[in-house]
């Protein structure tokens, strides 16, 4: 009787490491978020700095950063779980092929639980890494919450609310609902320099709002040395290090979301 393994993997199906458990027939995933609270703060930065962080596969629409924090509640493929995040941001065009997508590069991905941040990595391309999201609160119309790791906060945000949309302008601001979230996928090579995998993604999402809400924004970040956070240290540094040059927008609201998982894929 032979003592070899009896596991292979099946060219039709989509597997999460570890593999040898089994995976799931692949499907067009399109995945739901029910219940959404989200602040978005946005500032204007020196162009020559932030295009040093960005890939030279995409072209830079405009100089400013956005900010976006998001308690996710009653998500479908966590069977009605939640979790937290905070994504940083920059508007794009892609220019490695002739469609001209237009979208949002995505710096890098904090969350608050490894499920999201494992599927996003490697299904879909996301720089998410791992961080404490405190949950958002409030005294009167001042909202904030924080980011941390092993207890040293390194990202205040705060919103001061103003005022709220009426019907007709959150309608018009539920007309174009996609968006498109570019990433990049890097997988290093094993016990030498470069990289297996490295290549843009494409993640397409939708939004809708039921409530939107107006005011100011600011952002406080503090850089964490290689003592204190030594796999992120980099990633801190170099947003802190964007200047404010003025905050263009701040808002809160109240969505819903449709992540297009199954229409993700590689840029050429």
């Amino acid at each position: 009787m032979s003592s070899r393994g009896k596991f292979k993997l099946k060219d039709d199906y989509v597997y999460k490491m570890p593999v040898h458990f089994g995976g799931d027939p692949f499907y067009p995933v399109r995945t739901i978020y029910r219940d959404m609270t989200g602040i978005s703060i946005q500032f204007e930065t020196d162009q020559e700095a932030l295009l040093e962080i960005i890939p030279h596969d995409f072209e830079l629409l405009e100089p400013v950063v956005n900010v976006q924090y998001s308690n996710c509640r009653d998500v479908d493929w966590m069977a009605g779980g939640e979790y937290r995040l905070i994504q940083v941001a920059s508007p794009v065009r892609y220019m490695g092929n002739s469609e001209g997508l237009e979208g949002q590069y995505v710096f890098v991905i904090w969350e608050n639980k490894t499920c999201p941040i494992i599927g996003g990595r490697e299904e879909d391309g996301m720089p998410k890494v791992f961080a404490d999201i405190s949950c958002e609160r409030h005294l009167e119309d001042h909202w904030f919450t924080a980011a941390s790791y092993e207890s040293y906060t390194f990202l205040k945000l705060d919103f001061f609310k103003t005022g709220e949309l009426d019907d007709e302008a959150v309608k018009e601001a539920n007309k174009n609902p996609k968006i498109n979230f570019f990433g990049w996928r890097y997988i290093p090579n094993l016990g030498k320099a470069g990289a297996s995998l490295s290549h843009a993604t494409l993640y397409p999402q939708e939004a809708y709002f039921s409530k939107i809400w107006t005011g100011n924004g600011h952002l406080e970040w503090t850089k964490l040395n290689y003592e204190k956070h030594p796999l992120q240290f980099r990633i801190i540094s170099a947003l802190a290090e964007l200047p404010v040059v003025r905050y263009t927008e701040a808002k809160m609201s109240k969505n819903s979301a449709r992540l297009n998982v199954g229409d993700s894929r590689i840029l050429p």
